[in-house]
């Protein structure tokens, strides 16, 4: 055999004559693997695949550019989903690459088919980032209903984080910085104007021109227009480069335009910050945030990012909201009506930390039957034990019987004024107590700074009655466990992502490509959660049974 394969080849033109090669027969055999046996009942990769086709949630991606001939939608979902369930976070490419090297995804795609990059970003771009929210919501419907004994939705334990943007960090565009140059550009403009005016009543041209219009891009095209007319009717012509010496029309024109282009500059500014203090010019919809640690000084520093607010049930995101606010206060309401759209309903507790408890929010929970378990600043404060230091706080005041507080030298405060506070969502009524007894006060020194010889305390008396609330709930057993499970669900699951799926900064730009992100992370990290309470309780069902059978047989009546 080996003479045989050696005569077939011209040895020298193919072999090196100094190198002796020796043949060894070979014969190619088809490969066909039962999937049902190569792998295991419990992958998860099964859980995934049921969890799409029995939720239904194909119906909500939408069939825009999607022809005949294409993929099928539940099969490209079905991909989509169960990459981020063993990836976290993957782009295009690793899914091209898990559809063509993972035996899981032949699950998938029985016919052998291996979609590219370019149909998953099709598809994710076109067909499913417009129900992104809805589909999560579903899916969470569906684990309800498959393992609602491992789910308690009476409590959502609340955390955020501000996620770092794919834009770069010196790319940064301030409001007061926009509002200050555009307050000398448009004086310069204003003085270039009046010499234009006065340039064109000396040659006594007749114009329209006036410095009491709004200098915006229409007066000065406007503007431009007049001038080219002028120079053409004149036959002025405009010289450039070294030596040419520009004439006083030609001088005004490129002023005017240059100054005009940066009053256009700064319009758009401020149209793209709308009610924000700053925006990327890389990602014109993230924000500049404070970020905990920087790679260069390991200190605070600003940063474009987004501020993505996370509602968890028994280790399941529940819900999502993605704010370009920097403050966590102002983001708890949209969250919550969120949650309502989606279920129909409120949950009954909402552990939160600090950064969450204010007058707007626990108004918001009292209206809509939401027991109050989010902690307010200065909680911890108020639990210190009071010491010369900290005794001169307000908190740690006493009250008198008429339920004023009562300074550390003994004297009550009385009631100065009040008045309505309609900062915020909610209106609310304030009190302003005095001290009159501060003036030779041995401790006023390190009770107040005021020079007016009396201590001002503003106070709302509804929420001081809710922070009692508050205070009672969480030292309850209740409140501590459900604020040891938001440790455990919400601030565990930051940890998880950055540290174990490496997922610590966005990928995508831009507010929608950012949202469909964070909700497809989502998708994987319930499917993992789901995968594990599923098989929890397929396992219970099957031991119960095994219990049955093997009580049954014991218990078998002997034959007479």
């Amino acid at each position: 055999m080996t003479q045989i394969l050696q005569n077939d080849y011209n040895t020298d033109s193919f072999f090196h004559p100094d190198v002796n090669v020796n043949f060894q027969t070979s014969l190619d055999l088809p490969v066909t693997l039962k999937l049902s046996e190569e792998i295991k009942e419990t992958d998860i990769s099964f859980t995934v695949i049921k969890a799409v086709e029995d939720s239904g949630i194909v119906r909500f991606v939408t069939s825009k550019g999607r022809t005949y001939h294409g993929y099928s939608s539940l099969d490209m979902l079905k991909a989509v989903i169960l990459s981020h369930t063993l990836s976290g976070s993957v782009s295009l490419r690793d899914m091209e690459e898990n559809v063509r090297n993972d035996i899981r995804f032949r699950l998938i795609f029985k016919e052998g088919h291996t979609p590219s990059f370019m149909s998953f970003q099709r598809f994710l771009n076109e067909n499913l980032k417009e129900n992104v929210d809805v589909i999560l919501a579903e899916l969470n419907k569906y684990f309800l209903k498959e393992a609602g004994e491992f789910i308690d939705t009476d409590y959502e334990t609340i955390d955020g984080t501000k996620e770092e943007a794919d834009a770069n960090k010196m790319s940064f565009v301030w409001r007061r910085a926009s509002e200050k140059y555009y307050v000398k550009t448009y004086r310069k403009l204003d003085d270039l104007i009046k010499e234009l005016i006065a340039y064109f009543n000396e040659r006594n041209i007749v114009h329209h021109l006036s410095i009491l219009r709004k200098y915006d891009l229409a007066y000065m095209m406007e503007i431009a227009d007049f001038i080219r007319q002028y120079v053409n009717d004149n036959k002025v012509v405009f010289v450039y480069g070294k030596g040419s010496k520009k004439s006083l029309i030609q001088k005004m024109y490129e002023s005017i335009r240059d100054l005009a282009i940066s009053i256009w500059k700064y319009e758009i500014h401020f149209d793209i910050l709308e009610d924000r203090n700053s925006f990327s010019k890389s990602d014109p919809d993230a924000t500049f945030m404070h970020m905990k640690y920087d790679y260069y000084n390991h200190t605070n520093v600003f940063k474009p990012g987004y501020n993505v607010q996370f509602g968890n049930c028994s280790g399941f995101i529940w819900d999502i909201y993605i704010s370009d606010d920097c403050n966590d206060l102002n983001t708890y309401i949209p969250l919550m009506e969120k949650h309502y759209t989606n279920y129909g309903s409120y949950p009954l507790k909402t552990p939160a930390d600090a950064g969450y408890g204010s007058y707007d929010n626990y108004k918001f929970c009292k209206d809509h039957g939401i027991e109050l378990y989010m902690k307010y600043s200065g909680y911890e404060k108020k639990r210190e034990k009071i010491s010369d230091k900290n005794r001169f706080k307000a908190i740690h005041f006493l009250k008198d019987e008429n339920g004023f507080p009562v300074c550390p030298a003994g004297y009550s405060f009385r009631l100065e004024k009040e008045r309505i506070e309609k900062r915020g969502i909610y209106e609310r009524k304030m009190e302003t107590l005095v001290n009159d007894h501060c003036e030779g006060c041995p401790l006023k020194s390190k009770c107040t700074k005021s020079k007016s010889n009396q201590r001002r305390i503003n106070r709302c008396t509804e929420l001081d009655e809710w922070q009692k609330e508050v205070d009672e709930n969480l030292s309850s057993l209740e409140g501590r466990r459900l604020m040891e499970e938001r440790a455990i669900y919400s601030e565990g699951f930051f940890g998880d992502k950055k540290s174990n799926w490496k997922y610590d900064r966005l990928r995508r730009i831009g507010e929608s490509g950012v949202k469909m992100e964070i909700y497809l992370y989502a998708y994987g990290k319930n499917m993992r959660r789901f995968h594990e309470v599923y098989w929890k309780k397929k396992t219970l069902e099957r031991e119960s049974l095994s219990n049955l059978i093997e009580f049954a047989r014991k218990h078998k009546p002997s034959k007479q």
